[in-house]
């Protein structure tokens, strides 16, 4: 149980991330595991924020998906270098998005080239992966319905047809890997909190 674990939460916007997210720091603190931090991307350091607010709220002039990419990969190498790596050895570490993301988003979503994304991977020497990805898969057009009670940012404001596209890339990938655990999050938050805490107890076990 003392053995550190990277957790990532994954899905579209709107799939519920957050409330998962505190309820495994839940989960830990109850089974007196104190030592953890949470995270997540874009953003996790000052700089990663700034970046962050970039991403999700530049307007005024036309924002290229190349340039959205680089600020995405710039601010995970500030998240990297300043806080994961750093910790990697001595906490748990709860991310709500990594890596995942970007494939699904970027290669999904926006149709970048598979080649870029591996080669800024290397080029920012990304070779930590997390021990689990829960990723929260979910109806796009339940997923919006969930934000539509707070302003939308840039990426937010996207069609339907993009995050089918991402959701599509997210379980193209999640169904090849077995780090990754797919767990329906359309409807019942009992039933996902269900799950989230059956792979949470068989994570501590390993």
């Amino acid at each position: 149980m003392n053995n550190k674990k990277f957790i990532v939460i994954e899905g579209i916007d709107g799939a519920g991330k957050s409330t998962i997210c505190s309820y495994i720091i839940k989960l830990l603190n109850n089974l007196n595991i104190h030592n953890i931090i949470k995270t997540h991307e874009p953003g996790g350091t000052p700089i990663a924020e700034k970046l962050r607010n970039i991403i999700k709220f530049a307007k005024g002039e036309k924002f290229s998906h190349k340039t959205e990419l680089l600020l995405i990969y710039a601010a995970r190498l500030q998240l990297l270098d300043n806080i994961i790596r750093k910790n990697i050895n001595t906490n748990w570490i709860l991310s709500d998005r990594y890596d995942l993301s970007t494939y699904a988003y970027q290669i999904g979503g926006r149709k970048i080239n598979k080649k870029i994304i591996l080669f800024l991977q290397n080029f920012i020497n990304n070779n930590i992966k997390p021990d689990i990805t829960i990723y929260l898969d979910v109806n796009p057009l339940i997923a919006l319905q969930r934000i539509q009670i707070k302003m939308y940012d840039r990426i937010e404001k996207e069609s339907i047809n993009f995050f089918s596209r991402v959701r599509k890339y997210y379980l193209k990938i999640a169904k090849k890997d077995k780090n990754i655990k797919i767990i329906d999050a359309n409807y019942n938050l009992k039933n996902v909190k269900s799950s989230v805490e059956k792979i949470i107890n068989k994570l501590i076990l390993v």
